[in-house]
Order: C-alpha cells, then structure tokens, then sequence
C-alpha cells in the first residue's frame, strides 16, 4: 500500500494516503513559467523553469544514536545501503512486495511495527523539501487520509533533509509517526504504529528514537 502510495508521489509530485482502486488522473495546467500537476490526490507540485521548488530545513540535527539502555539494537542494511537502530527483540520481516522493504512487528501486538521502504526518484528530486513545506505536505496527507495532522517537523541531519509527521486516526484510533526522505535517487519512507493511545504513549518516545537514528546511507 505505502509503495503505492510513493509511485503516486513521483508520479503526481505529492503524496497522499489514499485508496488504490481510484483511477489515476492527471493534467497540467501552465501559468507563465509555472507548472502545476494535479493528479488523483488533487494537490500538486509547482515547479518554474529551474525545476521544483525547495523547501530547505533551517538547522542540522545529529543523528541518534542511543539504544535506551537496550530497547533498541543497531540494524544495517548492506544491500540497501541503510542503518538504523531498531527495537530489540521484536520479529524481522524482510521485503513484501509493493509493502515494504523490511519490517519489525512487536512479538505480542502485531500493530505495533515499524517499516522501511524505499522507491526510486525522478532526478529532479533531490531532497524531500522539493515536495513542498512540511506543514503543508502535512495538512493534505492527514486530510487525504481522514486523519488528524497532531505535529510536523523538518530537519537536516548528515545532509539528509527530513520531514516527519505524526497523524491520529479516530475512527479506528490508530497512531503513526511518518518519516520521509531523499537519498541516493530514492524516496525513503520510515512508519512507526501503534493502535490506541496508552499503547502509543508506551512506544512514542521508542518510536522517535528510531526514527532519530535512521539514516539511507552507511556513510
């Protein structure tokens, strides 16, 4: 589904949680040197002659490193070219189809997981910021989704620009942390869920720290 979701994204310039069985549609529609792509989400990307506009994070954040006193253990992904430090214990679900690239499920509550997928990127798009302000970017994958947009946050780690949202879904009382990024010609996705608010509160703090810790390169 979240693979979905990101060819959308490269496709139509933004990104949405949405259903896959609508049909895709698009058009362009110019304005001087402006070009603005509207496609199944209903939102676009404006881009002028020089290509997208960026939206650049204000300050480099180090990169998290603590494994909270063993409540998380470095994972590194040679093949994706990708680190992380991800919780201890939990089961390893390597790449499903159209999914994700590799998965931790908690032993006991299967919806408490986290996932990393990655899709490849138009060269145009070197950074996430192309995508547009992350507050913007934000309020439409929460209102596209039927969800509560609860924080966002830009940030520059390494020379890596992040955004990272955290959304709220009533009717189902579902949380995530949603972490986005470009590297190395793909856009990186990184969610962290949990079903209920005393079990979210439980893993928050977990959560913010691998998603901290993530990196989509090894150098």
């Amino acid at each position: 589904m979240f693979r979905f979701f990101l060819t959308c994204l490269l496709l139509t310039g933004i990104s949405s949680y949405s259903n896959p069985a609508l049909q895709r549609r698009s058009f362009v529609s110019k304005a001087g040197n402006t070009i603005a792509r509207v496609g199944i989400f209903g939102v676009g990307l404006e881009t002028g002659l020089g290509g997208p506009r960026a939206a650049w994070a204000s300050e480099e954040v180090d990169r998290v490193t603590t494994r909270m006193g063993g409540l998380l253990e470095k994972y590194q992904d040679s093949r994706g070219g990708w680190i992380i430090n991800c919780p201890s214990g939990w089961n390893k679900f390597e790449g499903e189809a159209g999914a994700y690239d590799v998965k931790w499920q908690d032993l006991v509550s299967p919806n408490e997981n986290i996932k990393v997928s990655s899709t490849p990127v138009t060269g145009e798009i070197k950074e996430i910021g192309k995508l547009g302000a992350v507050e913007e970017l934000g309020a439409k994958l929460a209102t596209k989704r039927g969800a509560k947009l609860l924080s966002s946050e830009d940030r520059l780690t390494d020379g890596i620009q992040f955004y990272t949202f955290e959304f709220s879904v009533p009717e189902t009382n579902a949380h995530q942390f949603l972490q986005l990024s470009v590297s190395k010609g793909k856009i990186w996705s990184l969610d962290a869920n949990a079903l209920g608010e005393n079990r979210w509160e439980k893993r928050k703090d977990i959560y913010k720290n691998v998603l901290g810790s993530f990196m989509p390169k090894l150098s």
